[in-house]
């Protein structure tokens, strides 16, 4: 009875480490990592220029030359219209008149108050007509200033009688013609900068997040210039409004070409691309992650646990994954793949 006992538990020890050697020696399971499962938004915006500003008549006057038309680059000279100035030179003529007739006026007088000085010094005349010619040479020497300041104020008119605008920017609007009359403060037309594009949008948080994770990448692909529609461009975050709309809930965004296109101008289309997380929550795994019998799917975790999964179809993004969705099942966690269960 003994000898029983004792063959007995050398074959329940025997049994035991065999299974010991193989658990040991059966390999790890092989593991892959749940990714979100992510769906691509398609924005399409409008270039515009990255400034516009009117061009405004500082002064009153007839047209007399027109330097550029609507679609025209204002050249080096920077002039847009050029308005009469015929009465400004006119004026101008008359100060230089009187100014040459108070140099005059002041030699004179000058002579005279040191001839006087020398005079009331001797006894010889009253100090009363020295303070009289004093007070004159006075008069004149500030008449004098005081033309220089009026001038000063006609250069200065006559200046601004030529509406300028930035060199190199392009005319977009014109409202004058050749012998039209305006006046100071109306609005004669518009230039703006295309030298950069800007491309604005209007962007939801989430769309917002994941346009900066692609802020070192950003391209847009140009829709309307020729030879270049469906190229990509690149771009840069220019500005972010920091405002809120109330209507769209949305963040108003501006994106800057950083690439020059041709005709460089308002209204191309471009399409902005985003990659966004879907709203499912849904991971996506290779096809060998899944076991399947009839009409049930589950994955494996990596602690073994078998969870219930619901296929939702390829990845449109990565065709070589499968979109997939399981109760507590979220990015990053790890699961089995096929022959490592």
């Amino acid at each position: 009875m003994s000898f029983l006992r004792l063959t007995a538990s050398a074959a329940w020890l025997s049994i035991a480490v065999f299974e010991g050697v193989a658990a040991a020696d059966a390999p790890e399971p092989a593991l892959v990592t749940a990714v979100p499962a992510m769906r691509e938004v398609a924005l399409v915006g409008f270039t515009r220029a990255l400034a516009e500003a009117p061009l405004v008549a500082e002064t009153d006057g007839r047209v007399q030359a027109l330097f550029a038309d609507i679609g025209d680059r204002i050249d080096e000279s920077g002039r847009f219209v050029q308005l009469d100035t015929t009465f400004l030179q006119l004026d101008l003529e008359e100060i230089d008149v009187q100014e040459e007739r108070l140099r005059s006026q002041i030699e004179y007088d000058q002579r005279e108050v040191t001839r006087f000085r020398e005079l009331v010094r001797q006894n010889s005349a009253s100090a009363s007509q020295l303070d009289t010619l004093e007070q004159s040479l006075r008069d004149n020497s500030h008449a004098l200033r005081a033309l220089d300041v009026k001038r000063r104020m006609l250069e200065e008119r006559l200046a601004r009688a030529t509406i300028s605008a930035p060199v190199g920017w392009s005319v977009t609007a014109r409202s004058v013609e050749l012998g039209q009359w305006v006046r100071g403060g109306e609005t004669v037309g518009r230039a703006a900068d295309f030298s950069t594009l800007l491309v604005p949008f209007a962007l939801t948080p989430e769309q917002f997040s994941a346009l900066e994770q692609t802020r070192s990448d950003l391209a847009l692909e140009v829709l309307d210039v020729g030879d270049t529609a469906d190229d990509a461009v690149r771009a840069r975050i220019h500005r972010v409004n920091p405002g809120f709309d109330p209507e769209t809930r949305k963040i108003a965004v501006e994106l800057a070409l950083t690439e020059a296109l041709e005709p460089a101008r308002g209204g191309l289309r471009v399409r902005l691309r985003l990659r966004l997380p879907e709203a499912t929550g849904a991971v996506s795994l290779p096809p060998s992650a899944l076991d399947s019998s009839y009409e049930e799917s589950w994955v494996i975790r990596e602690s073994g646990e078998r969870v219930s999964a619901l296929t939702l179809g390829p990845d449109a993004l990565n065709p070589d994954l499968i979109r997939v969705t399981a109760p507590g099942l979220k990015p990053g966690d790890r699961v089995r793949v096929g022959g490592s269960r």
